[in-house]
């Protein structure tokens, strides 16, 4: 026992430079493995193959873990850490069991400059969060994510908004606060410190109880943001009830945000309702809305479906039936969003994005009728395949007033529809567009005797313009022609005044041509 706190003592008195003056320490000598004593070598030889380190008081099978253990000297570990420089993703479960080891491990981190990730999932034992300000400034174009996963008091957490708005990490693009319990006090210090870092991708606060007070408070940091790059937003299991979500729809609505996590919350139909501006804006950019193990029964089922009906984005609507509340008439709102039968137009403006509504994995718990609409949505012109099996008589007359001009739409239209279909369903495709053909012919005979004689006189003067087209070709190419006879005759006169004159007959003047020729070679 004494042995042990003397160790202890000694590494008390133990600073930086004493490491630096006894680097050259056997690692087999300051470990309590062989596995450690690897690690300690790898990081002091700089090998560029340890890019993860865990350090925890368990073995991890999926990254390099310092397992810490008695013999452990972990003084050398914060040395190591700070001095490697291709370590680049940290995580620490563990501090060990002796007094004081989270401040060697800090030590060593603040002096790292190669580190870009870093997860704190053990309590910080009462080290402030503040002697890592080095870290982070040197680290400000590196360091792109940054996570917590243990109990955070307020104390704690006013220790990482200060260094968080101290140092304004520019590169950061992923913050994670899970299961630290940061209260509606606690979160709102951390949300307001982000209130300069607008380049965030990722944001995620699960189970962090931030309840009104942080969704104020997050709400007015995301408006401050303006144009965002934030992505991902998780605020499962925060206790945000109807009034908390009617804040944060206010704050979202300018983001470019892709995924929202509400699950395990307080929302009713009331606070769904409130999102139906954002998901109805044309800058909603929403693909996954996850809203599992809230009871918003048929009344929320029917705020979704009504906020959701022209939205072009979301592709995902994740919650537990059973657990939701809903009935019948909450997946008949749904069945409606997706095709709305009242007629072809409203069959056309129904949602036909949406993949999913439901379950991811147990969609047999979402009903059949709505499983075909989704479907659906997964083939190529899903609101053609909807309208054909939702209306079994085209009715052309409200598109008489078009004339003929959409006729060679409907006839493209059918032909879209054709793709993918098995050879009966083509057959049965091919009988309905046929009637829909007669239909505009019978509706608009008029339309269609003179639209025959419009087409006779367009054909007529489509080919007189091709016609006159060739003969001005035609023409110059005549006065080519005749150019180059001019051409020719010019040449040949000249030739035969060089000649001597043209000869009285052609076969004389031949024979003349070819004795001056003949005696010209013999000489």
């Amino acid at each position: 026992m004494d042995v042990a706190i003397d160790r202890q003592q000694a590494m008390e008195r133990r600073d930086f430079n004493y490491y630096e003056a006894r680097a050259h320490v056997k690692s087999k000598d300051i470990t309590s493995c062989k596995g450690n004593a690897s690690i300690l070598q790898q990081l002091r030889d700089q090998d560029i193959s340890l890019k993860t380190l865990t350090i925890s008081d368990h073995a991890d099978q999926y990254f390099c873990c310092f397992v810490i253990g008695e013999g452990d000297d972990i003084g050398w570990l914060g040395y190591f850490i700070g001095k490697s420089k291709y370590l680049e993703k940290l995580r620490i479960f563990s501090w060990g069991e002796g007094q004081n080891t989270e401040a060697f491990i800090i030590d060593g981190i603040y002096r790292n400059r190669s580190i870009n990730s870093l997860r704190i999932g053990t309590d910080l034992r009462g080290v402030s969060f503040r002697n890592l300000r080095p870290f982070f400034r040197k680290n400000n174009n590196r360091l792109y994510q940054l996570e917590f996963n243990f109990e955070v008091g307020l104390e704690c957490a006013e220790s990482i908004a200060f260094v968080l708005d101290e140092n304004r990490c520019q590169s950061l693009e992923s913050l994670r606060f899970e299961d630290c319990n940061l209260g509606e006090e606690g979160f709102a210090v951390i949300a307001t410190a982000l209130r300069t870092y607008s380049q965030l991708e990722s944001l995620c606060f699960q189970n962090n109880n931030i309840g009104l007070t942080g969704c104020t408070a997050l709400a007015d940091t995301l408006r401050g943001w303006g144009a965002s790059n934030l992505k991902t937003l998780d605020l499962d299991g925060n206790s945000i009830d109807d009034q908390g979500l009617q804040v944060l729809a206010a704050g979202v609505t300018n983001t470019k945000l892709e995924e929202l996590y509400l699950s395990d919350n307080l929302i009713t139909a009331v606070g769904l309702r409130s999102m139906s501006d954002y998901f109805q804006s044309e800058s909603c950019c929403l693909k996954t809305l996850n809203v599992l193990r809230n009871d918003f029964g048929d009344e929320g089922a029917v705020a979704l479906a009504d906020g959701l009906m022209g939205n072009k984005s979301l592709t995902s609507l994740h919650f537990i039936p059973h657990q939701s509340g809903i009935t019948n008439a909450g997946w008949a709102a749904f069945s409606k969003l997706l095709c709305d039968p009242s007629s072809i137009e409203s069959t056309y403006l129904s949602n036909h994005n949406i993949g999913t509504i439901g379950e991811h994995i147990m969609k047999h718990n979402t009903p059949p009728n709505i499983r075909r609409y989704l479907d659906l949505n997964e083939h190529p012109h899903p609101a053609i395949h909807k309208i054909l099996k939702s209306h079994s008589d085209l009715d052309m007359e409200p598109f008489f007033q078009c004339k003929l001009k959409l006729l060679p739409v409907v006839v493209d239209w059918f032909q879209s529809a054709s793709s993918g279909m098995m050879s009966f369903q083509r057959q049965s495709l091919q009988n309905r567009e046929l009637s829909a053909l007669y239909k505009f012919v019978r509706g608009m005979p008029a339309f269609a005797v003179t639209s025959y004689w419009q087409q006779l006189v367009v054909n007529a003067q489509a080919k007189r313009r091709r016609i006159d087209n060739e003969m001005r070709r035609l023409e110059d190419e005549r006065r080519r022609l005749d150019g180059e006879r001019s051409t020719l005759d010019h040449d040949e006169e000249a030739a035969w005044v060089r000649l001597g004159g043209r000869p009285r007959s052609e076969g004389e003047g031949s024979s003349n041509f070819v004795s001056g020729v003949k005696r010209r070679r013999q000489e």
